[in-house]
């Protein structure tokens, strides 16, 4: 949309999974629509499985233009159209708890070991929150497994990709596979053999503080809508089971429609300046699927401000405004790294830089705590993660990009591979916005001063 704002290349769009509400997605709609006032023609399909059909469909009409309006913002008056499409599925039975659970992670473990005892063969998907919560369950499975014909298996996005990897793995021959998982699991991958569904009602989230201007990840209630995805893994092959740790009444009367989107509990920086950047400035005035909060636009305003992005009349700068809102990174980031370039270090920044947009370099292994320690001890230096993480850049680069050598120093090789290509791209970036790339690594004292003070004003 920055080379094509009306998206003349195209004339269908298609969102997909569009009740996760993510920020870009909702962002997204709201421009497709802006964009189909003045292309009536542009096709825009929007499909999910769980979204409020009907208030897309709203959000979507457009009434017909009055007398007098520009004949460009005309468009069609009818509601756009509802289709519904029945996959295959089996039918799914869903148990609750009689009464409130105190500790959801002890039933889930309960629970999977009534299933085995009492339930015909197949395989179990257990949803918890997080790596925490995973580890702590695979520990107690695998305590009371080794006689009992359960393989149990964790699955979150810390994992390496052969444990990933394991979980699509044939469940061996007199075995019943648990696989012990985040969110990840209800709509983004489909594991076959899955006939039993632990849900624990419960889901790791972000929530954004305007007023603190911090971003905290909290164990939140899941939706309806959540609920319902879960349930629906128990029946991709065959008829299953959905054993909800909640009670009915709660999932009836209490349990929130959908959740939250999270355009209403995120940092609105990265989006503010993706809005300016397209040309859209009148920020309060764009038409929103669901209306972020008045602190959280307040908060975004003063921060691009106060990093010189935004004037006065909030509008983007030149040349540093239209510079960052070229760099995909987070604003303060980009603004990092070209400020790099008066502080002499711009070849060490643009690598943290990319370090800091994968997800984790290290890899948990499960039972090696105290070598992973020492393994990060050898790279760690009193400087910080920072310098740490270029450490840890240097020594793959020497390495040769070695999966071998990520495998000793519990490093995610996949995760190192993307810092490269990431890197890759800042270098060709920087170098098309006319940066010259300079490095302070002879200078190890001038280089740590700089990466401190670039910290200290952006990170």
């Amino acid at each position: 949309m920055m080379d094509d704002p009306l998206l003349i290349k195209y004339s269908v769009i298609m969102v997909d999974e569009a009740h996760e509400r993510s920020l870009s997605t909702d962002m997204l709609l709201g421009l497709l629509k802006k964009v189909q006032r003045r292309r009536p023609q542009l096709r825009i399909i929007i499909s999910s499985a769980t979204i409020d059909a009907k208030s897309m469909s709203t959000f979507f009409h457009i009434r017909r233009r009055n007398i007098g309006q520009a004949a460009e913002d005309s468009a069609p008056s009818e509601l756009p159209a509802t289709l519904s499409v029945e996959g295959k599925g089996y039918n799914v039975e869903i148990h609750y708890v009689e009464e409130p659970v105190s500790d959801y992670l002890q039933a889930a473990v309960d629970t999977v070991m009534s299933i085995h005892d009492k339930e015909p063969p197949g395989d179990i998907l257990v949803f918890l929150t997080g790596q925490g919560d995973i580890d702590a369950a695979v520990q107690l499975l695998t305590e009371d497994a080794q006689n009992n014909g359960l393989l149990v298996l964790p699955l979150y996005s810390g994992l390496s990709r052969a444990d990933q990897d394991l979980i699509f793995s044939p469940t061996p021959k007199g075995k019943r596979k648990v696989v012990i998982s985040t969110n990840i699991a209800e709509t983004s991958l489909t594991l076959e053999g899955i006939v039993y569904v632990v849900d624990s009602g419960f889901s790791k989230q972000r929530f954004y503080n305007p007023i603190a201007d911090i971003e905290n990840l909290v164990v939140a209630p899941i939706s309806k809508a959540s609920a319902r995805q879960r349930a629906g893994r128990a029946g991709r092959v065959r008829p299953g089971k959905c054993f909800r740790l909640y009670t009915e009444e709660y999932f009836v009367k209490e349990m929130p429609a959908e959740g939250i989107p999270e355009m209403q509990r995120s940092s609105l920086v990265s989006c503010v300046i993706q809005l300016k950047a397209l040309g859209i400035d009148n920020i309060l005035g764009f038409d929103w699927l669901a209306s972020p909060s008045p602190e959280a636009m307040i908060r975004a305003l003063e921060v691009l401000y106060c990093l010189g992005i935004l004037d006065e009349d909030a509008k983007l700068t030149s040349p540093t405004g239209f510079q960052v809102a070229e760099i995909p990174l987070d604003p303060m980031i980009s603004k990092m790294i070209l400020s790099a370039d008066t502080f002499g270090c711009s070849e060490e920044i643009i690598t943290i830089a990319a370090v800091l947009s994968v997800q984790s370099i290290w890899v948990s292994v499960r039972g090696a705590q105290r070598e992973f320690d020492e393994v990060k001890l050898r790279f760690a230096t009193a400087e910080g993660d920072h310098v740490t993480y270029l450490n840890v850049y240097k020594g793959f680069i020497h390495s040769g990009k070695s999966s071998q050598w990520c495998y000793k120093n519990y490093i995610n090789y996949h995760a190192m591979k993307k810092v490269v290509d990431i890197r890759e791209q800042l270098s060709r970036l920087l170098r098309r916005l006319g940066t010259v790339l300079k490095s302070c690594e002879r200078d190890t004292q001038a280089f740590y001063f700089s990466v401190y003070l670039l910290f200290l004003s952006y990170g």
